[in-house]
């Protein structure tokens, strides 16, 4: 199985509460999650997930039917073993991305550029905060929940922000292309946010959020550079050392960014590492492979 979420670990899997971090069902109490009623505030849907995770642990479904979990990234290996899970069930085996599919042949334009969900822990609002501290040009790809609140916020403190609604493909592709950065400023435990991997093959470099997988995915001041989550002033101090570089040193950063995930978080890297992971269960290593391949 592999683990997209916490799930495992919290009722609520993103081990959030009002948009905060909250490890309040640690050590077995997860009566939490309806005293808090963590899932979309309510009573009902929160007394719902208490019930199936009741169950689930009761039964034992998960420890006792799965022979290896496959995590993403080492900070979930950790959280989970924080939380009760034994480190050798798990593996790690990262993301990827095809690099050779991303086109690199950008002209920079005078932007930083965040894209996803619209979503209270993405951390949006001390974004536009810190562009607006800062001075820097922002343009924020996607919908959600917090879209209004967002512009709202934005034209109130009169940050250069422009709102570029759903991208995707190409036109997703260009926006992150042509930015000075990618930029994540999470406030949750993000796991191993693929779109690191995505600004990487596109040349791209990252300011991250120092919280979850992030920071395994940034080698800072090579890749790209990280940020305190909800701290106005250092993703605003982030920024403005991006800034700082030349064209050059940035497209440097990405094309070091590029050849790190060529390697490391390359599609044949998790293939190896897949194999090898079924082969230790008994697989049959070449028949294995030639399935995977045809498959592909």
């Amino acid at each position: 199985m592999t683990v997209h979420d916490l799930k495992l670990a919290c009722p609520s899997y993103k081990m959030l509460r009002d948009a905060k971090v909250c490890e309040d069902c640690k050590g077995g109490r997860i009566h939490n999650v309806l005293v808090h009623r963590c899932i979309k505030g309510s009573t009902v849907l929160s007394a719902v997930v208490l019930a199936e995770t009741a169950l689930h642990r009761s039964l034992r479904l998960y420890r006792n039917n799965l022979d290896r979990l496959v995590v993403p990234s080492r900070f979930y290996i950790d959280k989970l073993v924080e939380w009760g899970w034994p480190r050798e069930k798990m593996v790690y085996i990262p993301n990827f991305v095809d690099v050779d599919t991303f086109e690199t042949d950008w002209t920079e334009g005078d932007y930083f550029a965040f894209a996803g969900r619209l979503a209270p822990e993405k951390g949006i609002d001390t974004l536009i905060r810190a562009a607006a501290l800062s001075k820097q040009k922002l343009v924020i790809a996607g919908t959600g929940p917090e879209e209004v609140a967002l512009k709202e916020l934005a034209q109130t403190l009169g940050a250069d922000v422009v709102f570029a609604g759903y991208l995707s493909g190409a036109a997703l592709h260009r926006l992150i292309g042509e930015a000075k950065a990618l930029v994540l400023p999470s406030e949750w435990y993000e796991n191993a946010p693929i779109s690191v991997l995505e600004a990487y093959a596109l040349e791209t470099p990252v300011i991250g959020a120092r919280i979850g997988g992030i920071p395994e995915m940034i080698l800072e001041g090579e890749t790209g550079l990280m940020a305190m989550p909800g701290n106005v002033p250092d993703p605003a101090a982030a920024l403005t050392t991006m800034d700082s570089l030349s064209p050059e040193e940035r497209r440097e950063m990405g094309r070091k960014a590029r050849q790190w995930i060529a390697v490391e978080f390359s599609s044949s890297a998790y293939l190896r590492r897949t194999t090898e992971l079924y082969a230790s269960l008994g697989a049959s290593l070449p028949v294995l492979t030639r399935s995977i391949a045809q498959s592909n």
